[in-house]
């Protein structure tokens, strides 16, 4: 029997996932999408993966540059979430207005109020069936954000809404 594209989104819906923001700079032009396809692939070489949909702005420039940077966003950044998911804000609007927003060895923009961030170069890429792109990209640069010292939770994406972190009744980490 065939699984439905209803019954597999609502499958899917079920995993819990971070939040990134994948960014991308080419010809002077910056786009960012909300990824939730992302993972650690290698560590020799240091290696991640994310997949894209070929119909995101974000896409092209990541073919373009040969490169990106992933964002991971933290509980503060619910807004930022929103926006880069086309959630807020004009379709053609400027998706960086108002982040603070730096660069670092392939030049992709870096949210500086993410938790942490990888720049990356392209590795490769793959077919991720007729409508998605799997980039796997090499560590070029990395850092941890200022949410992180201040060991500030992770946002996070489950059943279709986004999460935080419930405090542990407990006071334990």
């Amino acid at each position: 029997m065939a699984v439905s594209i209803d019954t597999f989104r609502a499958v899917m819906s079920r995993w819990s996932t971070g939040i990134t923001v994948i960014t991308a700079r080419h010809d002077e032009r910056s786009h960012g999408m909300v990824a939730s396809s992302f993972c650690s692939v290698s560590a020799d070489p240091l290696l991640v993966l994310f997949c894209a949909d070929q119909r995101t702005r974000t896409f092209p420039l990541v073919e373009a540059s040969g490169a990106f940077a992933v964002n991971i966003l933290s509980e503060s950044q619910d807004s930022t979430f929103r926006v880069f998911a086309g959630w807020k804000g004009e379709p053609d609007a400027d998706k960086f207005a108002g982040e603070a927003v730096e660069t670092a060895a392939t030049g992709s923009p870096i949210l500086k109020d993410s938790l942490a961030w990888l720049d990356c170069r392209v590795y490769a890429s793959y077919p991720g069936g007729n409508t998605h792109t799997i980039f796997l990209g090499e560590v070029v640069a990395a850092g941890i954000g200022e949410a992180a010292e201040a060991d500030v939770p992770p946002l996070v994406y489950y059943h279709r809404k986004v999460r935080t972190f419930a405090p542990d009744p407990t006071g334990e980490d």
